[in-house]
């Protein structure tokens, strides 16, 4: 083997060191980092007083529920003064009911309490702002 093949060798070699070195770390970061995305989620109470959500889950018979908005993951605010939790039936695509509330602009954690689920399904609930931008989104399934 010539000089000329061993370094082309090497330099493969460190390149591909390069690369693994490179995946690892960003890998690595994302672990190290949690979780970086916004959430909306669903509780049957939200205490106030001690921040805390008590009965969360995915799947509730019918009835009111407080749906929680959480944008500190990704340091965003609200930046609206209305939002409107938007409710659609996932089979049909067809908006059920819409709930509006007011806000504070600079809010990055809020609940919306009394959001009411009649009918058992499967839904998508989004939190939306006046001109229709979605802020975050999650699915519930009601059940009887």
């Amino acid at each position: 083997m010539t000089d000329n093949q061993r370094n082309k060798i090497r330099f493969l070699v460190s390149l591909l060191v390069m690369v693994v070195i490179t995946i690892s770390c960003d890998k690595l970061s994302n672990l190290s980092s949690g979780d970086s995305q916004d959430k909306l989620y669903f509780c049957e109470k939200y205490d106030l007083a001690n921040d805390k959500c008590e009965g969360k889950s995915t799947k509730y018979t019918s009835g009111r529920l407080t749906v929680m908005v959480d944008l500190r993951p990704s340091k965003r605010k609200l930046g609206v003064t209305k939002v409107n939790i938007n409710v659609t039936d996932i089979n049909s695509g067809k908006p059920v009911d819409t709930f509006e509330f007011n806000t504070e602009s600079d809010m990055d954690y809020v609940y919306f309490e009394g959001v009411n689920f009649k009918e058992p399904g499967k839904y998508r609930v989004s939190a939306l702002k006046p001109d229709g931008t979605v802020i975050v989104s999650n699915e519930i399934e009601i059940v009887e």
